[in-house]
Formats: C-alpha cells, structure tokens, sequence
C-alpha cells in the first residue's frame, strides 16, 4: 500500500509517543520491517484469547473492543481511535490477547510483529518501561468517571427523501463548526473536480483508483478535525452508489437526515440490504427536519420504531441557526447537558439558573432531571422563551398541587388530582396539547422514577410526557403511585433525586448540575417525641413561643426521598463540569407562593458563580 507523507509523519509522530524519544536512523532501519494492514468496517483484527503476536497503531479509522462476559456473550469496553494502539499487553505480558478487535469502518492500521518489538527493545531499553507507563496511564484513567461521548471525526449525512438540500444542511454545519475546529466537506461533485475524472462514483475497491481516493480522504482527515461526507441521493435502481458506499464505510457516525412531515416508514433507500452491511447500529442518528413555524414535533415514536438501530435523534427546525448550532454541538461531542434536582416548590430556583446561562450564552441541548427538575426539565426541552417559561410555570405552582388532601389516607396523605391538572395544564399551556411524548421534545429529555415493583430506578427517555411526570413526581405516601403496565412508580428521588451519573452517560462534553440543599434540621434538645396532644398544643402558639421544633409529617416524608442522593452528593459532584447549589433551605418544600423569590435566589446564585468565572471557563461551556 502506498504509504503518504501525513501517514509517514504520523507513524514517527505516533511511535514515538508510545515508545519513547528514538533517532531517525533507527526509525529507517524498522519501518520497512512495519506491515501496513487495510480493514474494512465489521473486519475482525483478531479475537479474544488468540496468541498475541503483534501489536497495531491506528493511522486512521476506529476500533472497537469487546470482552466476554461470563456466559460468553461479547460486552463492548472501549473504542480505539486515530493515533492509539492495541494488542500491546499481551506482547509485554507474553500471554493470549484478552479482547476482540472489530473495525468500526474503514481502517488502516500498522502492524508491529514481536520481532520488531524485540529489536526496539535491544535497540533501547526505555521503549518496554514507556509502553508499561502509557498502558498504567490508560488504566488509572479507565476507573475515573467518564462521559460516554466520543469524537466523531468523520461525520456522512445521508438524505432519506430527495427534495432534502444536504449540501445546505452540510455547509450550514461546517460555518458553526469551522468557529473552533477545522472542517472539511467531501461530496461526489467535488472530488470528481479535483482528480478531473468521474472518481467517485467509479473507484471500487482493490482497484488503483480506490487507493488514491482512499490516500486522498486519510490526509483530509488526518489535516481536519471533521470530515463531512455528503453522500449521493439515492436513486431507485441504485440506491447506494459507489460514493454513497465509501461515504457509509469512512464514517464514524451516519446521520440520516429526514422530512419530519413525510411518512415515517422505511424508504426504499433503508429497506436495501446494503444499508445493513455498510452501518453497524452504533452509528446511527436520525435528523428530522421540521417547518419554521412547528410547535412541538409529533410521531417521533414511529420514526424509532421503524429504525431500531439509531441510536439517538434529533429535532431541527428549517432556517432556524439556534437549531444547527445544536445539532453541530451534538454531532461534534460538544454539546451541554443539564441535570435539574428534585426538592418540592424549592426546584422553581432552576428556572433562575437557566435565566443566568442564557445571560452568559451557555446553551443547553441535553435536560433531565428528577421530580420538580423532571418538570422544570420537560419545560425548558419545549425550547420556548424564558419569560413565556416564567408565566406558564407560576402558574403553575400558584395552582399550589399539594391542596387536596385526602380524608381517607389509605394510599397517599393527597390525593394527588390537583398536581394530574397541574401537569396537564402546563403542558397543554407550553404546545396546546397533553399528548406528547418524551422523543418529541426539541431538547433532548429524560426523567427519572422509582419502580416501587422491581426495585429499581428507572430512566425514562420515551413515552408520553405527562405520566412519566406524573411518576417522577410521585413521592410515596404523599401523592399516589402512578401504574405502568405491571409496575407501579414513584418519586425518582427514593433512587437518584439529583441523576448527574444518567447525564454523563448521555451524548454530552460538559455536564451541569443543579442541586438543592436539602433542608437543615435544628439539633434535637429533648429525648421524646411528645403527645399528639402536646404537639397540636404547641403548633397552636405562636412560632416564637413554641417549644418543639420538630418537622411536620409531610416535611419528614419528602426529605426523606432525599436523603439517599444528599448522602451521595460528593460521589455525584464527580460527574459534573459545573455545579450550582442555591441555598433556598428558607423556603419550605411546599411554599409554592415563594415562586418568585425561589426563582431569583436561583438566578443570583448562578450569575454570581459565573462572574467568578474567566471568560476562556465560561467559553468552554458554549459548545
């Protein structure tokens, strides 16, 4: 295989970091012993417990990494990307390779035998103790907490309905993306301009053509950091041209980027078998394209049902720059997400935090959050302004949900009607209607229960809004349980009232959180709990005359779905880029007439925070 200047510098450049410092007539005197190997996407490198005869360098394209679990069954551990190494353990350890190596597309990689291993080793000693500190390195780094998002440098955005302006959408991505990174655009038309020949659609592979785009395409990845390939619109007697094919195989995520107003059943395009062998499920994201002037999206739940390998989805809005900013963060792995806990009339302080961000121009593209954050998350996920927020949520909370107590308590102290009417109405305040579903959010959203039944938490990113809400809400023995099918569901917060760790499994470069302190008791300085007669008595004078300072019956029972998340509010700081914590312990968890003083202490608190931030700080939260 022809080996290219940028391929040459990036083999001493990549050598060199994993071995040590070595001279130039040394580095003459292995490489032509290095084998160059081509894989293509699905190729298997090698399999677990195969001898360990060589160690690979990614020049270019990415590598996944599977372990056996104990039943046998492949569990996926990691990605390897441009630049990084595999097999090298077992060289060093002398032992069978303990993982299997798919590629995830297109690769080329370089194959170091043991031999030259060895007679690097003889040539200087240092090489066998730097690899052993690269390898310690990688696994001190593997038990820190870790984001899920990964860089995907090469991005194909794929039509499903030919009307779709592709190249608008892929140069309207590159002006936002070009603002911190570098991006070049690959399309069948230009390559043919630049080698003067119909290239891209004739290049198949093992032929001299096929090495040359192939060359061609490395260097424009290995001189940017993201490459976006336009592919072909599929016509009806080949959906899938010779470029298209490329495009799918050089990918590390394939957009299909869809007209949400046509049908949501599979095109003719994505009913080819050819779709299936070129992207592997963990590639794939679907766009859908809206109106304008759209409300809220609908059927989205159809669109994933029909395409059960995408693996996340986004909403756009035609001309609307807001929304391909977002999409550029998502697809560039910067995009922000933010993590709202629970904490009764209190959690209105989020919606002050986000009046802050926004001042600052920190975007929010991922939201979740438990109980009230579950709320206030589902109303920040509508994308609408903050002063329509504002109104629609003091509405809200001046209904006051916790008013129709229940007589015969034999479920829940409340009945739980006013806080269903409460929901229902602020959602059909924010799109007109109840009948949404979490997917259809212009944000992406998440809520989190408590399944009472299985015992267990329980993170919900699909179905209808209004009764997840209902159950992240649902504190026991206050509200009532809500049913799903054969389990019931309360509160998030018995599990996780504050679920950063969820967020940092998400999508997402930078993580925010927004806690609440829950509320701090005066020490007890009596040694029983007097009377129910002695207690009514008492709460009968006035506050300043009382002589226990005792928590009533519901402040005892909400607190008490928060004190699992307060206990592990050190473990959950460790996921999080920022953190705000507004003291509002002055406010009772159902002093919903606060609302505005809620919501300014919670705006304060957060612009103080920020202002004592440098600009480059803050900047890094802006995708």
């Amino acid at each position: 295989m022809p080996i290219t200047r940028l391929q040459h510098e990036l083999l001493y450049t990549g050598l060199t970091s994993v071995f040590g410092e070595f001279d130039d007539r040394f580095f003459a005197l292995i490489e032509p012993q290095l084998q160059w190997v081509e894989m293509s996407g699905g190729d298997v490198l090698f399999n677990q417990n195969d001898p360990g005869d060589a160690m690979y360098f990614v020049s270019s394209g990415r590598l996944q990494v599977f372990v056996d679990d104990s039943d046998g069954n492949p569990r996926r551990i990691g990605e390897v990307m441009r630049g990084g190494i595999v097999g090298e353990m077992s060289i060093l350890a002398n032992e069978p390779l303990w993982a299997t190596v798919i590629a995830l597309r297109d690769s080329v990689l370089i194959r170091i035998s043991k031999e030259v291993f060895e007679l690097l080793i003889a040539a200087n000693p240092k090489v066998a103790m730097n690899l052993s500190k690269r390898i310690i390195e990688r696994l001190k780094f593997a038990q820190l907490p870790q984001k899920s998002i990964k860089k995907r440098a090469n991005i194909c955005l794929l039509a499903l309905h030919e009307h779709i302006d592709l190249e608008k959408i892929g140069h309207d991505l590159s002006e936002v993306l070009q603002q911190k990174s570098t991006v070049y655009i690959a399309s069948s038309k230009l390559v043919n301009q630049l080698f003067q020949s119909d290239i891209a659609q004739t290049a198949k592979i093992d032929c001299e053509e096929n090495w040359q785009l192939s060359n061609w395409l490395d260097e424009q990845e290995l001189q940017h950091d993201f490459l976006i390939l336009l592919a072909d619109k599929p016509v009806r007697h080949e959906p899938y041209n010779e470029w298209t094919k490329r495009c799918l195989r050089e990918a590390d995520e394939v957009v299909l980027i869809a007209d949400a107003q046509q049908s949501f059943q599979l095109t003719d395009a994505e009913k080819h078998q050819q779709l299936g062998r070129l992207v592997t499920d963990h590639m794939q994201t679907l766009v859908l394209v809206h109106p304008a002037d759209t409300v809220t999206p609908h059927h989205t739940a159809d669109w994933l049902q029909h395409r059960p390998l995408v693996k996340q989805h986004y909403h756009i809005r035609q001309g609307l720059s807001r929304d391909i900013s977002r999409l550029a963060r998502l697809l560039s792995g910067t995009a922000i997400g933010l993590v709202l806990a629970g904490g009764g009339a209190k959690g209105f302080a989020h919606l002050g935090v986000l009046k802050a961000l926004q001042e600052f121009d920190i975007p929010v593209d991922f939201v979740g959050g438990t109980s009230v954050g579950g709320l206030l998350a589902a109303s920040i996920s509508f994308d609408q302004p903050l002063d329509i927020m504002r109104q629609h949520l003091k509405k809200a909370a001046f209904f006051n949900p916790t008013k129709d107590y229940n007589w015969l308590p034999l479920i829940s102290l409340i009945r739980g009607k006013r806080i269903d009417q409460m929901i229902q109405d602020t959602v059909r305040a924010f799109i007109g209607h109840s009948e949404a579903d979490i997917e259809d959010m212009w944000l992406t959203l998440f809520t989190v229960s408590s399944n009472y039944t299985l015992a267990r938490e329980e993170i919900h990113t699909r179905g209808p809004l209004v009764k997840y809400l209902k159950a992240t809400t649902a504190i026991p023995g206050v509200f009532p349980p809500v049913i799903d099918g054969d389990n019931l569901l309360v509160d998030g917060g018995m599990f996780n009232n504050f679920p950063v760790d969820v967020m940092s499994r998400m999508p997402v470069g930078k993580v925010i959180g927004v806690d609440l302190s829950i509320d701090k008791l005066h020490k007890m300085t009596i040694d029983t709990i007097p009377s129910p007669t002695e207690l009514l008595r008492d709460r009968l004078r006035p506050k300043k005359l009382r002589k226990y300072r005792l928590p009533s019956l519901l402040a005892i029972m909400l607190n008490a779905t928060l004190l699992s998340s307060a206990a592990r509010r050190n473990e959950t700081k460790q996921h999080l880029d920022l953190y705000f914590n507004p003291d509002v312990t002055q406010f009772g968890l159902m002093q919903w007439a606060s609302f505005d003083n809620v919501v300014d202490m919670g705006y304060e608190h957060a612009k103080s925070i920020l202002l004592q931030m440098t600009e480059a700080e803050r900047e890094a939260f802006r995708g």
